[in-house]
């Protein structure tokens, strides 16, 4: 077996081509689910939703974070306005 990874990802497993009326495995068998999936384009797109589902709640966890801390620098900026003295910042 050349790529052991496609097969276990279910890409090289047997498949039925309606068109042909026969069944296919191998290479045949991952353009057919490709195609049926609406090509390469939808495949990547499909692996990158996913992606981004995976790092979402990571990128909600860090803006809260931001915004939690800005509020707090904004505080301490306010009642320390000195802190700003040197630095070259718009407020």
């Amino acid at each position: 077996m050349k790529n052991q990874a496609d097969f276990d990802a279910g890409w090289t497993g047997k498949i039925f081509n309606s068109k042909t009326g026969k069944w296919c495995s191998g290479g045949a068998a991952r353009n057919r689910i490709v195609a049926l999936q609406g090509g390469a384009q939808a495949v990547k797109a499909a692996g990158f939703a996913e992606g981004i589902q995976f790092v979402a709640p990571l990128i909600e966890q860090t803006r809260a974070q931001l915004e939690a801390t800005t509020k707090i620098l904004g505080v301490i900026i306010q009642k320390n306005p000195n802190l700003l003295r040197g630095l070259d910042i718009d407020v």
